[in-house]
């Protein structure tokens, strides 16, 4: 009985972290093939971004409203109510032959997609056995890291061989079938919901009050500089690339942004704090941040550039998790659920904002514009987090 339990347990675990992984690749998934969009629309090459400015700021901003409504409504039911809405948005978006309408499919993509991680992430919580819930709570964070990767590169390799229109298809059709295979292992005649009584206006005016705990502010300030440079530098690192010197296609952009993968360092970034201390992890992680910057920023040099992709995405998700951390120590055990979205919120709200307002630097200033931009706002990330951590030393 105790096997069969832990295995549906594990089944469970593998379908949510499936569709956390999918589900946060689609909003990645077009910011690495610029250069097809501009082509296929007919706009022009810096037009393209918006794409991923879009969807990533609907996808960040949809997770203000959706904080407390997941402390009120069933959790499996909202996840798939997610995957069928994404389905939809990514199957349209593949026929449209104007750029304004597939920007609006984008929004459409960022709100479906924003529902399944502020869903699952409280429902792996909550309906975890306790011996088993850093395990199981690690591999969804783990999942959601792993889709900024995944998308960009699964992306890049089939837009190489069978274009992006049939590409989001496959998408859609994949979502579709995980959708049915979510209804039918994940949602229960039992509503879980423990605050199912609450008014759900009681519950947004208790979130808004985070905004007003300076401590809590500070954490989602640095945040969101840490990613206006992270994903800035990422975006137009695709301009980078498919421009001289380097003129990659989109099956070389990728490739190299596999090197992304030390990104899966998050889950195991909270058990070294445990030991070493979470300060003196994060300020190394933002200066390796900060000297990746540099090297991808000054030098023409493919070995340099996946060199410091990898150092990138290793010292971005070693500090976001710790980031968080130190969101929960300073928060009651109830408002865990709106902080965790009002930071998801702050750091791809970052990340989208740099996509669209780093356009005039690299029209004036090119790549180096982009590189100062960029290490000013790691520069501020790393000052907020002194300020934080001289605060707490004085205590």
């Amino acid at each position: 009985m105790i096997k069969t339990t832990l295995k549906a347990d594990r089944t469970k675990v593998i379908i949510a972290c499936t569709i956390n992984l999918l589900a946060v690749s689609a909003v990645f998934m077009t910011q690495s093939i610029f250069l097809e969009l501009s082509e296929s629309f007919g706009i022009d090459l810096t037009q393209a971004r918006l794409s991923f400015s879009i969807v990533s700021l609907f996808y960040a901003v949809s997770f203000f409203f959706l904080g407390p409504a997941a402390d009120k409504f069933d959790l499996p039911k909202i996840a798939v109510t997610g995957l069928v809405s994404l389905a939809m948005a990514v199957f349209f978006s593949s026929y449209t032959t104007r750029f304004g309408l597939f920007i609006v499919t984008m929004a459409l993509t960022g709100i479906s997609a924003a529902l399944i991680p502020a869903s699952m992430f409280p429902h792996i919580a909550k309906t975890s056995p306790k011996d088993k819930k850093g395990a199981y709570v690690g591999s969804i964070v783990a999942s959601g890291t792993l889709g900024v990767i995944f998308g960009r590169v699964l992306m890049c390799l089939m837009t190489a061989h069978i274009g992006w229109q049939f590409s989001f298809r496959v998408v859609a059709g994949v979502l579709f079938v995980l959708s049915a295979l979510t209804f039918l292992s994940l949602v229960e005649k039992k509503n879980e919901k423990s605050n199912s009584h609450k008014k759900l206006t009681r519950l947004y005016t208790k979130s808004i009050r985070l905004f007003f705990n300076p401590e809590c502010l500070s954490l989602l300030l640095a945040g969101f500089s840490l990613f206006f440079g992270f994903l800035g530098m990422v975006t137009f690192l695709t301009y980078r690339l498919i421009a001289p010197p380097f003129n990659f296609s989109s099956g070389g952009v990728g490739w190299i942004s596999f090197a992304g993968i030390t990104a899966l360092i998050a889950p195991f970034a909270g058990n070294f704090s445990h030991r070493i201390g979470i300060y003196k992890i994060i300020f190394p992680g933002l200066l390796i941040c900060l000297l990746s910057f540099q090297l991808m920023g000054w030098f023409q040099s493919i070995l340099l550039i996946v060199i410091s992709l990898l150092m990138l995405f290793l010292g971005v998700y070693t500090c976001q998790p710790l980031m968080f951390l130190l969101m929960g120590q300073r928060l009651p055990e109830e408002s865990i659920g709106s902080a965790s979205s009002f930071y998801i919120l702050a750091c791809i709200g970052g990340g989208s904002l740099a996509s669209i307002f780093l356009g005039p630097a690299w029209r004036s200033y090119g790549w180096h514009g982009i590189t100062i931009l960029c290490s000013i706002s790691l520069v501020i990330s790393l000052i907020i987090m002194s300020i934080i951590a001289l605060k707490e030393k004085d205590r």
